[in-house]
């Protein structure tokens, strides 16, 4: 890993905390079941400093967890936080604004969105002309997901 990234240290990090030996392997123990951002910079398990948006990550086979950076948790899972973390940023900065799909299957899961408001993410995600009710309910919406991420160690149920 370039730019900061020690990939040698991650690997260093994370093999220890899983059950598997080989990191091709390990990896695939692992998935992500919670982000924050951060209110002071922290530094990733890789050594790379400033981290501001935080990924806490889960290992299925051996119940261990860890918190990497969102560029680690997409290099290292091959998962794309990356795209959660821009649609939290178009909804603060807009809250009439939707959430992307994988945002809204995220928040689903980890039961921040309940059945009815993922429908209606799903439904009205691509219009842009809602009814004032529509607009109301997305703006609810959107700030329930602000909420969720401000609480440090956010998860919800994996």
């Amino acid at each position: 890993m370039g730019d900061g990234y020690n990939f040698q240290q991650l690997k260093k990090h994370i093999l220890p905390l899983s059950h598997a030996g080989a990191w091709e392997v390990a990896v695939k123990e692992w998935s992500l079941v919670g982000i924050h951002e951060a209110d002071e910079p922290e530094t990733c398990p890789c050594g790379h400093f400033p981290i501001m948006e935080v990924c806490s990550i889960h290992n299925r086979v051996t119940g261990q967890s860890t918190e990497v950076g969102n560029i680690c948790v997409k290099r290292f899972l091959g998962l794309r936080s990356d795209l959660i973390f821009t649609a939290i940023k178009r909804i603060r900065k807009d809250p009439d604004k939707s959430l992307n799909a994988d945002a809204i299957a995220f928040f689903y899961e980890r039961r921040v969105l309940n059945e009815w408001e993922y429908n209606f993410c799903q439904n009205t995600m691509r219009l842009r002309n809602l009814t004032s009710a529509q607009l109301s309910k997305r703006r609810d919406i959107n700030h329930k997901v602000l909420t969720a991420i401000q609480r440090r160690g956010f998860q919800g149920p994996a």
